[in-house]
């Protein structure tokens, strides 16, 4: 299916450019800007351009109390897993990242961005959009969700390596949809109707429906100063999860620990019988000079029933969940990130010091997956605190080096919805002050 929709797209833009032209060849502009090839009509009806980037994570993750009894579930990808539960430590590619980015007619632009991280194809970005004027656009396809600050921040402008836990668990990520975005010099918006991930169309037979959602984000904003900005949005998400079984809906939300080095999410929660959620959050950033401050707070309120004596359906008390997360750093060498209204975030940096830019970042963030409204039905997805730091050196533009230190907090239900064990026992009766560790993580990043 991933083939084909490449295919399918290669063959649209091809198609559309010998069409625009009417088969006649036009010689083509050729040169570099911010490190990325681009490619130019003389006329710039044709305009396309590579966003390319490959991540490297070598990280070692160091236990707070001795794990040794724990077992974990066995993996069936390896030839050979005990059960012992263990860390990972290692390198990874985080991401391999292949964009190719393009505008024509002056009025459309599309993009494709592919992933080749763990050996596999993944698409992340495939959609065509329209522009009606410099400050309202519509796009169709495969995109990010208008949610969340941090989460429409490109990765290669995070001041950590990774997101925090409660933007990964309930911001959504990509979806299929339609969005529709406005700017003007104080204000940015942006809604939309979105379907499922490109992921999970047409991977089964007989799955049954997938979900939809309506979502929206719309933030506040003075005028891009050199000096400073402060920044100040808000977002909601109601969304219908996708069937799992013959007819009941289930609501997925997990998150790993801040490094995905060990693959092991330890917050997560599988909730059957959903009707629908919500989510909302609001988010506010600062920047003044070399300082940047920024922080979210989201909250997630879940619809859900069980079944009584055989198909009836009996409603439960709605299950909340919530995080948040706050995030300062200062730039030692150079200047902060700048604040780009068009997006409402802030993404590239400013003016480079002598050898770079040298940056200093810490965060702490929370994330809390457990409900006990409705005795029923509890819900133990886990709790964690997250507290990191991060010195990330930029000698060139398009190169990142990141070092990143951070300390889990999890508490006894942060067990990886349950599979890791001792004896037999959850490991909220065998370790209940839960399991805590150190990350220590490199990162090395290359844009072209």
């Amino acid at each position: 299916m991933k083939r084909k929709i490449l295919l399918m797209l290669a063959a649209l833009m091809a198609g559309g450019m010998a069409w625009g032209q009417e088969a006649e060849k036009v010689p083509a502009k050729v040169y570099f800007k911010d490190g990325k090839l681009h490619f130019a009509s003389p006329d710039r009806d044709f305009h396309l351009w590579m966003d390319n980037r490959i991540y490297l994570d070598a990280a070692v993750y160091a236990p707070v109390g001795n794990v040794d009894g724990l077992t974990s579930k066995v993996n069936k990808d390896l030839e050979e897993d005990d059960g012992h539960f263990r860390f990972s430590n290692g390198v990874i590619v985080r991401r391999a990242r292949f964009a190719l980015k393009a505008e024509f007619f002056r009025d459309w632009f599309a993009e494709l961005d592919l992933d080749f991280a763990n050996n596999e194809l993944e698409i992340k970005d495939l959609f065509v959009g329209y522009r009606f004027n410099e400050r309202l656009s519509v796009k169709a396809g495969h995109f990010k969700v208008p949610m969340s600050m941090e989460r429409t921040t490109s990765s290669k402008y995070l001041s950590l390596a990774e997101r925090p836990m409660a933007v990964e668990a309930f911001a959504d990520g990509r979806r299929l949809g339609v969005a529709v975005t406005g700017w003007g010099r104080h204000w940015w918006a942006s809604g939309g109707v979105f379907g499922s991930t490109v992921d999970l169309v047409q991977k089964e037979r007989n799955r049954g429906n997938d979900g939809w959602a309506i979502a929206a984000r719309a933030a506040v904003s003075t005028d891009a100063e050199k000096d400073w900005t402060a920044h100040v949005g808000g977002y909601a998400n109601y969304q219908v999860p996708a069937v799992g079984g013959l007819d009941d809906k289930i609501a997925l939300f997990r998150t790993f620990p801040e490094s995905r080095v060990d693959r092991r999410r330890f917050v997560q929660a599988e909730i059957e019988n959903v009707n629908h959620y919500a989510v909302a959050g609001v988010e506010a950033g600062f920047r003044y000079r070399k300082w940047l401050a920024y922080g979210e707070y989201i909250y997630t309120n879940l619809s859900r029933y069980m079944y009584e004596g055989g198909d009836r359906k009996t409603g439960l008390d709605n299950a909340v969940f919530n995080g948040w997360y706050a995030t300062l750093s200062y730039m030692i060498l150079g200047e902060n990130r700048r604040y780009a209204p068009d997006e409402a975030e802030f993404s590239t940096l400013g003016k480079r010091g002598k050898g770079g830019s040298l940056e200093i970042a810490g965060r702490v963030s929370h994330i809390n997956m457990n409900d006990f409204h409705d005795e029923r039905a509890y819900i133990t997805g886990g709790e964690a605190m997250s507290y990191a730091a991060a010195l990330n050196w930029m000698p060139v533009r398009n190169v990142v080096i990141g070092l990143n230190y951070t300390y889990m907090d999890n508490d006894k239900y942060a067990d990886s919805k349950g599979q890791i064990t001792m004896n037999g026992k959850a490991l909220s009766e065998a370790m209940p002050d839960g399991i805590d560790f150190h990350i220590c993580q490199l990162r090395v990043m290359v844009s072209f």
